[in-house]
């Protein structure tokens, strides 16, 4: 009896052994492979940048942005599409959030608007002084010289971290301004190999509220209309303006 149960503990300690074999081949794998993803220098990204900004005039891309509430732990998703340009005022641009409830963005120089067509109402933002710090981080990665972004933060790259199957450098940006400092902590940006536009950009308050955005269908200088850039409001539609 005392050779059967040895015989069988035996034979049922070989599946351990083998999946310990298996999980140390996996885990051996896996560093080799990471020891093979290098994440490209902060310089470099920030040449490409700088050659992109030289021929940046207009930008078109889907979106999907996370809105992160701290002082809840909820979440909150919207997905739609993004419209920017160069303009004389500062940048133009129009974002239709689509799901889960029709929504516009529309900023303009000083004025920003926000049209919600289910109650027919839009409310009307004086940028004022945020003007410039508003075309700072929505154009953060897309056409932005590397010699300004140098100016308003302090850049530090990361590692390399695979979004979705595709392989980027995080860079992590640190606003250098106390004013920048009261709307924004920090930036992370996920910047493809080869690439200067992220797919992914977190941008976190000091209250620890962030927004995720995964951007997607990037297109750079895509030939858009005038009438891409307008705000088409209902007759009849309610305007707000909310104190600051």
């Amino acid at each position: 009896m005392n050779r059967h149960l040895s015989s069988g503990r035996a034979r049922a300690a070989w599946p351990c052994r083998g999946f310990s074999l298996l999980s140390l081949t996996i885990a051996l794998y896996a560093l080799l492979l990471s020891a093979t993803l290098h994440a490209e220098p902060v310089a470099d990204i920030l040449s490409r940048m700088d050659r992109a900004a030289q021929q940046f005039k207009s930008l078109s891309a889907s979106l999907n942005r996370m809105e992160y509430t701290a002082v809840l732990d909820e979440s909150s998703e919207m997905s739609g599409t993004m419209r920017l340009k160069h303009g004389k005022g500062g940048t133009v641009g129009m974002v239709d959030f689509e799901k889960p409830d029709p929504e516009t963005v529309f900023f303009n120089g000083r004025e920003v608007q926000v049209f919600y067509p289910k109650a027919n109402t839009v409310q009307i933002y004086d940028a004022g002084k945020y003007t410039d710090m508003v075309d700072e981080v929505l154009l953060i990665g897309f056409g932005t010289p590397a010699s300004d972004l140098r100016k308003v933060y302090d850049i530090s790259g990361g590692s390399t971290e695979k979004v979705g199957s595709v392989t980027t450098t995080m860079l992590t940006l640190i606003p250098k301004s106390g004013e920048l400092k009261k709307l924004i902590t920090r930036i992370d940006l996920w910047i493809p190999e080869g690439e200067s536009s992220p797919i992914r950009e977190k941008v976190t308050q000091p209250s620890r509220n962030y927004s995720l955005i995964r951007y997607s269908d990037i297109k750079v200088n895509p030939p858009l209309p005038d009438s891409a850039f307008e705000l088409k409001l209902p007759a009849g539609v309610k305007k707000i303006r909310p104190q600051k």
